[in-house]
């Protein structure tokens, strides 16, 4: 046999042996990312689906056109609408797949008071600016402390939801 139809011959063989190798390669990458995925899903880590969308185990947390979170069945029936804070629905979305509906009831007044504070920081924020551009310093010192007391309120609230949050 001449060398140059060695060489050939050779060449033939490697080309074929790098593309066997790039298919096994690719089916142990696409086996290993069935398996994280499955995994992530059953242990109900959010994975990113969409903008707007997160999948949660079984649920979707959704953005809605109001700028709240809804937590979603696959059938876009909605267990939980209007939920303020991105993380929340998180775990009530966690919650409601390992079947702890009394605790996503405990989390959703949490959630209430946690808004309700916020939303009173933001007014009391909003008269402070007022009381500011009038110069009356009286109102300011008590908007600052109405404001003071309601995000501590808030924080307290907040943090009692995170003791809720659970990744297995």
């Amino acid at each position: 046999m001449p060398p140059e139809e060695k060489r050939q011959q050779v060449g033939q063989i490697t080309v074929l042996r790098n593309k066997m190798d790039r298919s096994v390669l690719i089916d142990k990458l696409d086996r290993a990312t069935e398996r994280a995925a499955s995994m992530a899903i059953s242990r109900g880590y959010p994975i990113r689906v969409s903008k707007k969308s997160t999948l949660i185990g079984n649920t979707f947390v959704e953005k809605n056109s109001d700028g709240f979170y809804d937590v979603i069945l696959p059938n876009k029936d909605k267990l939980y609408k209007d939920i303020s804070v991105f993380d929340v629905a998180v775990i009530i979305a966690q919650r409601y797949n390992s079947g702890e509906t009394s605790i996503i009831k405990k989390i959703l007044i949490l959630e209430e008071r946690y808004s309700k504070y916020h939303n009173d920081m933001l007014n009391y924020l909003s008269c402070l600016k007022g009381a500011k551009k009038k110069h009356d310093i009286e109102r300011m010192a008590i908007l600052e402390d109405k404001f003071q007391v309601a995000e501590t309120l808030a924080k307290s609230a907040r943090d009692s939801i995170t003791n809720f949050k659970r990744i297995k």
